[in-house]
């Protein structure tokens, strides 16, 4: 073990990837706030050690999720390696940090020597909840269940089954034994994915609420106008109805119109052919029945009459069937599937397509309702650092001369007529100068960022248990509240 040795492992935003542990970006060893934070400990008598997590940066709850069971894998293998480990989050990185607290139930455990992930920091993350409901709540709890009880009655049954299949003379033929193999390969594969599914759905359903049972806290710094807070907040908060107030029910009319005309084009073509075919449904052959002339006692010759019948057919189809025929299915498209929808759907479809919009937002792609966007962890406690004075006011002046040369630069392709805006718009979503110009992006640029998170790391290290070497007290940089 490393005597008095901290592993801070950084974990960067959507977006912000790299392809390696070692560069310039923020979350990479020999970044320039990097090499500000081991200094900053370095004062205060502690020796830390930079560890990236890199993850696919997508803006993705499913990648998120994925990133956050890597991560907790990871911490879990630090621990043997490191007195204490402390985890920095920027952006939806300390959505992923977070997540894998809760994995790691940090905060939870009863003997604090098994946990040395001490400390969770998070820069400008928009902190998301996940929505559960009691039906939910109650399959997960019960599939959890079926699924234990299938993983422990699996290889009672299985084993049973191949010893008696062993110990039977009569049933040991090598045919007879092959079927309890292949039922174990078969079922095996099975329940593991029942455990799997059913652990995971369990961990959303019985994940710690803020003002729990956790004995942990978060520390987040954010920015009072951070962009990425604030366009998520804004998002959530939107009153979308996609579908107004009696919009299906007037929405149906042009398609009540429509199949009403086809119903009577349809009638007054497949009546008339079965007629000729001899089938006559509404038995207007009795309407156009030959009868004798009554001067000549004549009857008319069977041709005639077919034709005679046809004609009656299709006239007694246009002014008789024809308008009950339409109006039957305008009223039933208008009043019955027009108006349950208005009623019972419109509701429903306006939730459904306002949270798919949302969900674009903040990157939901599977099962996971998203919601209650906040700078403050849903799950732990959290101690926030809200940056003000001399650091935000020079965050906000940076972003604002750094959107003044972006607006700058694309300015004759955006507002000049005959220039290529199309082109200047997919560029400025991918140009450098785009991020560089949110407040969002730059946090670990400020100096005092860097100590701040240093002097929360000393201090959780002062306090820890398990950490070998105390840490010695340092003043809080200028601007910022202690956090001693």
């Amino acid at each position: 073990m490393a005597e008095g040795k901290v592993a801070i492992v950084t974990v960067h935003g959507t977006g912000d990837t790299a392809e390696r542990a070692d560069g310039e970006k923020w979350f990479q060893r020999g970044s320039q706030f990097s090499q500000r934070l081991l200094q900053h400990l370095s004062a205060q008598g502690i020796t830390g050690e930079i560890i990236p997590h890199l993850w696919s940066g997508a803006n993705s709850a499913w990648d998120r999720e994925r990133g956050a069971n890597k991560l907790a894998n990871r911490l879990r293998g630090l621990y043997k390696r490191y007195d204490t480990i402390h985890v920095v989050g920027h952006s939806h990185g300390g959505n992923v940090a977070n997540d894998a607290a809760v994995l790691l139930k940090w905060g939870l455990r009863r003997n604090a020597e098994r946990e040395k992930f001490d400390s969770l920091t998070t820069v400008g993350t928009p902190f998301f909840n996940v929505r559960t409901g009691w039906l939910q709540k109650f399959a997960g709890i019960l599939f959890q269940i079926l699924a234990w009880g299938s993983a422990i009655a699996f290889p009672i049954t299985a084993l049973a089954w191949i010893a008696v299949e062993l110990t039977n003379p009569q049933r040991g033929q090598p045919s007879e034994i092959i079927l309890p193999l292949i039922y174990v390969a078969i079922v095996a594969p099975c329940v593991w994915l029942m455990l799997r599914l059913s652990t995971q759905g369990v961990r959303r359903i019985l994940r710690p609420r803020t003002g729990g049972k956790t004995k942990t806290s978060v520390f987040s710094i954010w920015h009072d106008n951070d962009e990425a807070i604030a366009f998520l907040q804004r998002v959530e908060e939107l009153k979308l109805e996609p579908f107004p107030r009696g919009s299906l029910f007037r929405g149906s009319r042009g398609g009540a119109i429509s199949l009403g005309v086809l119903a009577v084009i349809a009638v007054a073509v497949v009546l008339p052919t079965l007629f000729v075919f001899g089938i006559d449904p509404l038995n207007l052959r009795a309407l156009g029945a030959p009868t004798p002339d009554p001067i000549t006692g004549v009857t008319p010759e069977e041709g005639a009459t077919e034709f005679f019948g046809l004609a009656v057919a299709i006239i007694v189809l246009g002014l008789w069937v024809a308008p009950p025929v339409f109006m039957a299915v305008y009223l039933a498209l208008r009043f019955v599937f027009g108006g349950v929808a208005e009623i019972g759907a419109r509701g429903s479809m306006n939730r459904y397509i306002g949270g798919v919009m949302r969900g674009v937002a903040m990157g939901r792609d599977g099962d996971q309702i998203l919601c209650n966007v906040a700078p403050r962890s849903h799950t732990h406690t959290t101690e926030e650092l809200v940056l003000t004075g001399e650091c935000a006011a020079r965050m906000q002046q940076g972003a604002n001369g750094a959107a003044g040369q972006l607006i700058d630069k694309y300015r004759w392709a955006l507002f000049t007529v005959g220039g290529d805006s199309s082109a200047s718009l997919t560029s400025l979503t991918t140009d450098a100068m785009t991020w560089n110009s949110l407040i969002h992006t730059t946090y670990f640029d400020q100096p005092e960022v860097a100590a701040a998170i240093g002097d929360h790391i000393a201090r959780t290290v002062r306090e820890s248990a398990h950490a070998s070497t105390p840490a010695r007290e340092q003043s809080a940089p200028a601007g910022l509240p202690s956090m001693a």
